[in-house]
């Protein structure tokens, strides 16, 4: 029978003792499993963090202080280095780390954020923490096959201990990091709760193996079991950056947008040869090298020698596939991208330098967005962003709240390295802007100038000599003010409204000069290219410009 060994028989005490009742004790097999792991669970660390986000609907002070938790674990005990999740650590005060059944919190620095792999290092200074019983996890240097199992471990809600949830690898794909961009996924059915996040999804706990990092879930009503780790490819990319340049440049940006090509009549619109499959490229980023050597109906067969089939996809495994976007990720700013296109019935090879992502619209905070903020006669304006969105309507709301005019914003690619698109975020109510109630609205010109960035418009503003200042907004709408009024009682609208500062330290010194200089050449040039229609604008373009001139 299964487990006799483990019984206390009557005859193995012998004839004077009372016999004892059956006792049943673990198998020995069974403690020197948990023996042997023990080393690799004591380098699953909990992590305390306070943080203090940034307020983007009111940019001018922060949000509370807040408390919360999540997992890490060890890396490099020689180079000193904690692994965890960036959404863990993000805008962090202060952040201690905990080793299993240990009380004492270690003070902990962040050394490395990546928030596009939403990965970040993490070092304890003080010697005592890294003891010789402190071993480091090794991740696989491949991605798990399907079905392979897996054992995550971390410091989910529900409790203070170490927790230990199993499953298996279920499918291998593209998923969202983060809402600038898709990356080189694992999904797995073992259970993922808050507080799991950054903690190692063990291929094998015995050896000390790590198929990845503890992320995500997918928590809709209609799904169960469902979570998400790091795989070793986007952990490896993150590393090699933080080894050879001390911090991390970010996720590459290929400059073009592609549709798939699986129409045959496209196909043969597109002199595609028989056989050959690939993408086709239907818009291009103005900025990027991309835009120098790829043009519109270019179709791409291949990505760095990898044939791309017409559903956009590539080979990964034997049975398995990936969207093309997954070879070029693992490139590095500064790299190039290797493509072999069709044009017009011609194949040619095509190479290009790859740099890093750079949304019109800003998307992560501290990546491409800061929160900026110019306030001129209770205007309060501000560069349009994803943050800025989720703070002002809400993070699940905002799509279906925003403007239709900022939503498009969010589509369409930058001309230049400097611009930006500025809204007008709240009016402060006062008599000098009484009557205008317009909230996140696109602001297109001041006095029937084009306002390029937030730094053009306030050089334009604190420049202006005209008696009424008028600002454009979307749709034809502007805003007049009375200029000295707005010098004059601006102080006091800071001041009843605890405001600082008119404007925020990123429209202060050299930098903001160069940007507002940047803006002025781009937008007079812009309005060189117009020409005469520039003339005929609404009243919110160059007619309010106009009649601004026919005031002096």
């Amino acid at each position: 029978m299964e487990g006799a060994d483990d019984l206390l028989q009557p005859e193995e005490l012998g004839e004077d003792q009372p016999v004892l009742p059956a006792v049943l004790t673990p198998k020995a097999s069974a403690v020197r499993a948990v023996k042997k792991n023990d080393w690799a669970l004591r380098s699953v660390l909990k992590v305390f963090v306070v943080k203090v986000d940034p307020n983007y609907a009111q940019p001018w002070q922060k949000c509370p202080q807040r408390s919360s938790s999540g997992s890490a674990f060890v890396l490099d005990t020689q180079q000193r280095i904690i692994i965890t999740n960036a959404h863990v650590v993000a805008n962090a005060v202060t952040v201690y780390v905990r080793r299993p059944g240990n009380p004492k919190k270690w003070r902990s620095q962040v050394t490395c954020m990546g928030k596009q792999s939403d990965l970040a290092l993490l070092t304890v200074p003080e010697d005592a923490f890294w003891g010789d019983d402190l071993r480091p996890l090794v991740f696989l240097k491949e991605v798990p096959e399907l079905q392979s199992p897996i054992s995550v471990a971390g410091y989910p809600v529900g409790g203070d201990s170490l927790s230990i949830t199993k499953g298996i690898v279920s499918r291998v794909s593209m998923v969202r990091y983060s809402q600038s961009g898709r990356l080189l996924g694992i999904q797995i059915d073992a259970a993922i709760n808050p507080g799991n996040s950054g903690g190692p999804a063990f291929a094998d706990m015995t050896e000390g193996t790590v198929a990845g990092v503890a992320f995500s879930k997918n928590v809709s009503s209609s799904t169960d079991n469902i979570g998400y780790i790091i795989p070793f490819p986007i952990v490896e990319h993150f590393l090699s950056e933080y080894r050879d340049r001390g911090a991390y440049q970010g996720v590459v940006s290929p400059g073009f947008y592609t549709q798939p090509m699986e129409n045959p009549a496209q196909q043969q619109y597109l002199q595609v040869p028989e056989g050959a499959s690939g993408c086709i490229v239907v818009k291009l980023e103005p900025s990027t090298e991309a835009a120098q050597h790829l043009q519109l109906a270019d179709v791409i067969l291949e990505v760095e020698g990898e044939p791309i089939a017409a559903d956009e996809s590539v080979q990964f495994r034997d049975d398995e596939r990936v969207d093309y976007s997954h070879v070029i990720s693992l490139k590095h700013v500064g790299d190039n991208l290797n493509l072999k296109i069709l044009r017009q019935g011609q194949v040619r090879d095509v190479c290009f330098t790859l740099h890093k992502q750079q949304h019109l619209v800003g998307i992560l905070h501290e990546v491409d967005c800061l929160p900026s903020y110019y306030v001129a006669g209770g205007l309060v304006f501000a560069p349009l962003s994803l943050p800025c969105m989720e703070a002002v309507y809400g993070s699940r709301k905002w799509r279906t709240l925003a403007p239709i005019s900022v939503l498009q914003a969010f589509v369409q690619q930058r001309t230049s390295p400097s611009q930006q698109v500025v809204i007008l975020v709240q009016v402060l109510s006062h008599e000098i802007n009484h009557g205008y109630k317009y909230s996140v609205l696109p602001v297109e010109t001041f006095n029937g100038a084009a306002v390029h960035n937030m730094a053009h418009l306030a050089a334009m503003v604190d420049g202006c000599d005209q008696p009424y200042l008028n600002f454009g907004l979307e749709g034809g709408r502007f805003v007049t003010l009375d200029r000295q009024q707005v010098i004059e009682h601006t102080p006091h609208i800071l001041k009843i409204n605890n405001i600082p500062s008119d404007r925020s330290e990123d429209l202060l010194g050299e930098e903001a000069a160069a940007a507002a200089a940047a803006g002025a050449e781009a937008a007079a040039a812009a309005a060189a290219a117009a020409g005469s229609e520039l003339g005929s604008a609404e009243p919110g373009a160059a007619a309010v410009g106009q009649a601004a001139e026919q005031q002096q």
